[in-house]
């Protein structure tokens, strides 16, 4: 399975659903939905849009996340925050609080399966329903872009590495592709499920795909290069880790 949407498409999409009062409009989805609007199992990416110095308290989701700051600047926790940082967290680790600067800030939630919302720790019950994970937070601010020209001068693809593979298949990194080139990226299979996230220019899959669209491709599914426009393209790539294995229930462990 692979799922792809433009930005064009998925703001008007948003849009629909925002006059209908099914979203607030601060709010823009890409792929999926929460589990209450038939999401559940599902991917799903979403953008939530800021007001300059809004926050978000501290606390946890119950599934594995990716984060990416489209625009604007604010901080998570003490971590200063600014465009194109990637924030991923495991479930049941609590993170924040999250506020945007003075300039508002923009950002994309990207997981491999719906969560139903925030666990507010400030709510009462919250601690005591997290469950054990690995527990962790990986920050990397401020990834740039290349200018045209730059991407240009490419003589090969370049690829940078944000968060080394971990042994459970999570993984981060950036593709830079000059006009017209392709680059294989990771086998899916290494992993729980892949988003691509186009942070510049241009990639051509069954359809262009501009700026800030977004791509999901399952586990199963057989990979596929990754292909520059006539303008080049700088693609976000962020891997979850495989599906740990149910544990057995304490009469099968007796």
């Amino acid at each position: 399975m692979i799922i792809a949407i433009s930005d064009t498409a998925a703001r008007q999409r948003s849009s629909q659903l925002a006059a209908g009062g099914v979203i607030p409009a601060n709010r823009i989805e890409y792929i999926g939905s929460r589990p209450a609007r038939g999401g559940a199992g599902q991917p799903q990416a979403f953008t939530i849009e800021m007001s300059p110095e809004q926050e978000f308290g501290p606390h946890y989701h119950t599934v594995d996340q990716y984060q990416v700051i489209l625009y604007g600047d604010g901080r998570i926790g003490r971590r200063e925050l600014s465009t194109y940082s990637v924030h991923y967290t495991d479930r049941y680790t609590s993170y924040g609080p999250l506020v945007a600067g003075s300039g508002a800030m923009h950002y994309m939630t990207l997981r491999a399966q719906a969560d139903p919302g925030p666990q507010y720790l400030s709510q009462p019950g919250a601690r005591e329903r997290m469950q054990p994970s690995k527990r962790r937070f990986l920050l990397k601010s401020g990834i740039p872009t290349l200018a045209a020209g730059e991407l240009a001068e490419l003589q090969a693809p370049r690829v940078d590495t944000l968060f080394p593979l971990y042994d459970d298949g999570v993984q981060s990194q950036v593709f830079r592709l000059g006009p017209g080139m392709s680059v294989p990226l990771p086998d899916p299979a290494q992993g729980g499920g892949q988003f691509l996230l186009i942070m510049d220019g241009e990639v051509l899959l069954d359809e262009p795909l501009e700026r800030h669209s977004t791509i999901f491709v399952a586990p199963g599914e057989q990979s596929r290069p990754l292909q520059a426009g006539e303008t080049g393209a700088q693609v976000l790539l962020m891997q979850f880790a495989k599906p740990e294995p149910p544990q057995p229930a304490a009469a099968d462990r007796a």
